[in-house]
């Protein structure tokens, strides 16, 4: 018996058996045409009521800085608040800014460095009101989720 995968759940004989039934199947035209279809409806269909969706595709990335793009997905006039996606190329820096309330800042992608802190993908900060970034940089580059204040665009 063969030694399983440490990232398998089963064991090697089982998972070959379950790759050797798995064969590719050649769609005809027709059955393509419908999928392709489908998939472009589903893509165009809008968002339910009360809701809204911005794809990756869609949005305006400006100049936040050298080195640094913003792309705004929602403002709120309300609450003032805002939620984009900030794009970092490596060795770029954001200047220093304080907060009227509070910032949510998501590591999607890459690294940075807040203060003393290295955040990777998947970590989190929370900048509090009254609080200031002094030194906010990625020496990878990185792609990051914020919900904060609106500020003025560039």
């Amino acid at each position: 018996m063969k030694q399983p995968s440490p990232d398998s759940m089963f064991d090697a004989d089982l998972t070959d058996a379950f790759v050797d039934g798995i064969a590719p199947v050649e769609l005809g035209t027709a059955e393509r045409e419908r999928m392709r279809a489908r998939i472009l409806k589903r893509v165009a269909a809008t968002p339910p009521s009360g809701m809204m969706t911005v794809r990756a595709h869609e949005g305006v990335w400006r100049d936040f800085g050298p080195g640094v793009q913003i792309k705004v997905l929602h403002e709120e006039i309300s609450t003032n608040a805002m939620s984009y996606l900030l794009r970092m190329e490596p060795g770029a820096r954001v200047p220093v800014h304080s907060h009227t309330q509070e910032e949510d800042c998501l590591v999607l992608e890459g690294e940075v460095t807040i203060g003393d802190q290295v955040m990777g993908s998947g970590d989190w900060h929370l900048a509090r009101p009254g609080s200031t970034h002094v030194d906010f940089w990625s020496k990878t580059g990185c792609l990051l989720f914020i919900r904060s204040e609106i500020r003025p665009h560039p």
